[in-house]
């Protein structure tokens, strides 16, 4: 298998499959429970913790709060719903308050924002035509009952950085009480940065994208959110995580995120230069075969590159691959289910046509440029073949 779609999950890493056994059948109590086998386990998970925290660049615990999720999907709704209805907010011009995000989130964003709507909140959806931020949009639209901003920091579909930052202290210049959120999954442990770096009060990261298992995940809440009260629990129950988020913890899923985040944490920059290297080598590669088209954003990590080839559907072209034993995608994962076009391609700047047209290379430490080789060559043929049979 040659696996190019490390964005819709990686291969969990050895230091995390151990930390996953280890707590499967060694310490496997419940850290809820007050007697020796579950304060081993409480100790574990805060472990891990601090080591999220850590690789977040959270050195104190008086900095904010790190709240483990089952995942980016749950982290996200949490930081939307739980900011977005903290308080009761009365009805002014006919809306309940202003929620704003990037015209190209993930769907567990925009699946949020489209409910938000339905209930009354005013959403601004900022245009990302080329991966970026219109931040001259963003100045006519905000007002001051901004609640929530909710902008990724990288895009899951074309790898684009967005401004994150200045969004932030354009929102703020207007509507100070806004609470603003990144989904930073993509971000997470592919580049350096903190909370205050881009503006955020709350983050929200995976770790099945890191190197560990599916299952669980994590969102930074700022000490000033937490304060205020800015942020309710959206699942209720026996009261872990202080409240914030309700059931037994996943044990083996927390220990084996925290292990793989301790393991990567001192080679994120070697990682990153490695991969950049790949994708350059693929796009030297990619431009010798005829119609293949890049789409570039003006600033983006290498881990993700995004590729068109006209008059031939995606799909089309992904069960070729598919079938040579060649893993890559068409849009984000979590979208293959609803047959709908990408969002992010669209906002991009693409047609209709190029969108479902276009896959999805994502990257890791762990590609070769001799799987890129076999790649090209593969899709190459496939396109040849496919063409051909298109004209009969």
């Amino acid at each position: 298998m040659i696996y190019f779609d490390n964005s819709a999950t990686t291969k969990p890493c050895h230091e995390a499959v151990k930390a996953i056994t280890d707590a499967l059948t060694e310490n496997w109590g419940n850290p809820s429970s007050a007697h020796f086998a579950g304060d081993s386990a409480h100790r574990a998970v805060e472990e891990a913790r601090k080591t999220v925290a850590s690789a977040l660049g959270i050195r104190r615990a008086a900095d904010g709060k790190i709240i483990f999720t089952s995942g980016g999907t749950e982290a996200n709704n949490l930081a939307i719903f739980g900011s977005v209805y903290a308080k009761e907010r009365p009805v002014k011009n006919g809306r309940r308050g202003t929620v704003i995000i990037s015209d190209g989130e993930h769907a567990s964003v925009e699946v949020c924002a489209d409910a938000l709507e339905k209930d009354g909140f005013r959403i601004v959806r900022i245009p990302t035509a080329g991966g970026k931020l219109d931040l001259e949009f963003l100045k006519r639209e905000v007002t001051s009952d901004v609640i929530l901003a909710s902008l990724m920091l990288v895009n899951n579909e074309t790898g684009a950085v967005y401004d994150v930052k200045s969004a932030s202290k354009i929102i703020k210049a207007v509507s100070p009480s806004a609470v603003v959120h990144s989904d930073c999954v993509q971000a997470f442990m592919k580049m350096r940065f903190a909370p205050s770096d881009i503006g955020a009060d709350m983050i929200s990261v995976s770790a099945h994208k890191v190197y560990s298992a599916k299952g669980a995940g994590a969102l930074y809440v700022s000490k000033d959110i937490i304060t205020a009260k800015k942020i309710i629990p959206t699942l209720y129950g026996g009261g872990q995580e202080e409240n914030y988020r309700s059931g037994t913890e996943g044990v083996p899923q927390l220990l084996g995120f925290g292990a793989a985040v301790k393991a990567m944490s001192g080679k994120v920059s070697e990682r990153k230069n490695y991969v950049a290297e790949l994708r350059e080598y693929a796009m030297e590669k990619l431009l010798k075969i005829s119609g293949v088209k890049f789409n570039l954003p003006e600033k983006a990590l290498p881990y993700i590159l995004s590729i068109t080839v006209p008059n031939i559907k995606s799909e089309t072209l992904l069960n070729f691959l598919s079938g040579a034993g060649i893993c890559v995608s068409k849009s984000s994962a979590c979208s293959t289910h609803h047959r709908n076009l990408s969002r992010a391609l669209i906002a991009f700047g693409l047609s209709e046509e190029d969108a479902d047209s276009s896959l999805r290379l994502s990257f890791s430490a762990e590609n070769t440029k001799e799987e890129i080789d076999v790649f090209c060559e593969t899709l190459e043929k496939g396109i040849s073949n496919l063409a051909q049979i298109k004209k009969q």
